[in-house]
């Protein structure tokens, strides 16, 4: 499981396209997100850090070469305890040596292998961790976006509902002209058209905030970009399992405090390594000699320390109690993440049945106000009224847009609570 994410040129191609169609959908822009958001070039420096890493646990394996010297003083040295016809012998006091020693490992009971895969698995648990960091773009780019959406739902009605008084003005001149109505009553439907102008440049300076932070965000224009409405069917908002990148950071750790468990093994395993020495000092091999003469050694050590086997029990039982956390968090948030899915479950039912009640209330609110509409004309009602009424139409459809955009809202949310975006 990871996090949907594609690649930056895929994501700059994706705009290129919309640029050309002038609008974009809720997907590219967090695509978009994810490529612009400057922590996730951690993936790369990730990627390099364990390949240092790899090569430098490979070089366990090269021979290690080491340079020493020495010049000392005795006070005895080896002496013969009877004299030998013809031979003699000197040894001095001060000796003098250098010697170069070659290793080369054979066996390392497995440490090397163990510890390239705990290399592999601990950049595992790093990815992993900046998956879930990152989660949370997913989530800021919907809010932003969808917030985008329902202020130019807002725009849309506030123009309808000023060509609709426009429309009136018309009408009630023609009428003023006629006897029929009274000046204060274009002045009811001015104010009313001024009300419209307010809120209009109130919803624009909105509007231009929203569009730079999502600019800001996905590092690109957003300014001239049209922005479709998401549509979400029923079984987007089904409980399907939870996919979230926590589940998957959990299990790269529970391999990761398995393969240091297994790494224990090594440290009891037995150590065999080739070594050679080469040296030039006085005296040299030849104890007997007060002579500067050369010399190698060529052997085999084999290496095994028991003393691991103290501590070695101890750390099995640290292991085993990591694993046993690591386990007992997963579970949590397994358990916590389903509450919350079923919480956000009945938002949506919730929100559902409101937006099927807008629907009604639209119906039955145009219909008064086209009621309304002919009993002005015809002297029954006064324009006052007719406003009054022509507003809670207004109300009812802006109700309806702002509950089918926290509809939408309350789907994304249970995506993003379940991560069903990340199978």
């Amino acid at each position: 499981m990871k996090i949907s994410r594609l690649p930056v040129i895929a994501a700059l191609a994706m705009l290129v396209c919309a640029q050309v169609s002038g609008q974009t959908d809720i997907e590219q822009c967090i695509d978009l997100a994810y490529d612009n958001y400057p922590q996730i070039r951690e993936y790369d420096l990730i990627d390099i850090s364990r390949k240092y890493d790899l090569k430098n646990a490979a070089l366990a394996w090269a021979p290690q070469l080491s340079v020493s010297g020495k010049a000392s003083w005795q006070s005895a040295v080896v002496e013969m305890p009877f004299d030998i016809p013809d031979f003699k012998f000197n040894i001095p006091h001060d000796q003098y040596g250098i010697t170069a020693d070659v290793t080369q490992q054979i066996w390392d009971g497995g440490a090397t292998g163990a510890k390239r895969r705990l290399i592999d698995a601990g950049a595992d648990v790093k990815n992993r961790q900046l998956e879930v960091n990152l989660y949370s773009i997913r989530s800021r780019v919907q809010n932003i976006y969808l917030g985008i959406i329902l202020i130019d739902k807002q725009m849309e009605l506030n123009k309808v509902l000023r060509d609709n008084l426009l429309r009136n003005m018309d009408e009630v001149k023609a009428m003023v002209e006629g006897g029929v109505a009274y000046e204060s009553d274009i002045d009811q439907i001015k104010v009313s058209i001024l009300s419209c102008d307010q809120q209009q440049v109130s919803l624009e300076t909105d509007r231009r905030a929203y569009v730079k932070m999502l600019s800001l965000l996905t590092g690109q224009d957003m300014s001239g970009m049209t922005f479709t409405e998401p549509s979400v069917d029923e079984g987007g908002s089904a409980f399907a399992g939870v996919f979230r990148p926590e589940l998957a950071l959990y299990d790269a750790q529970a391999k990761q405090v398995q393969l240091q468990k297994d790494q224990l093994k090594t440290s009891i395993s037995p150590k065999l390594n080739l070594n050679l020495q080469a040296g030039y000092g006085r005296p040299g091999l030849n104890m007997l000699s007060g002579k500067f003469d050369p010399y190698f050694v060529a052997g085999l050590k084999l290496q095994w320390n028991f003393g691991a086997l103290y501590t070695l029990r101890n750390d099995r039982s640290k292991s085993d109690a990591e694993a046993s956390r690591v386990d007992l968090a997963r579970k949590s948030f397994l358990l916590n993440t389903s509450v919350e899915a079923a919480q956000k479950q009945g938002e949506i039912e919730k929100a559902a049945d409101v937006v099927g009640r807008d629907r009604e209330i639209i119906e039955i609110r145009q219909s008064i106000r086209e009621t309304a509409e002919h009993q002005y004309k015809e002297g029954v009602i006064k324009m006052n009224d007719y406003l009054s009424l022509l507003d809670e139409e207004f109300k009812a459809r802006l109700n309806y847009h702002i509950h089918n955009i926290q509809y939408i809202m309350a789907v994304y949310d249970l995506r993003n609570t379940l991560g069903t975006d990340n199978k």
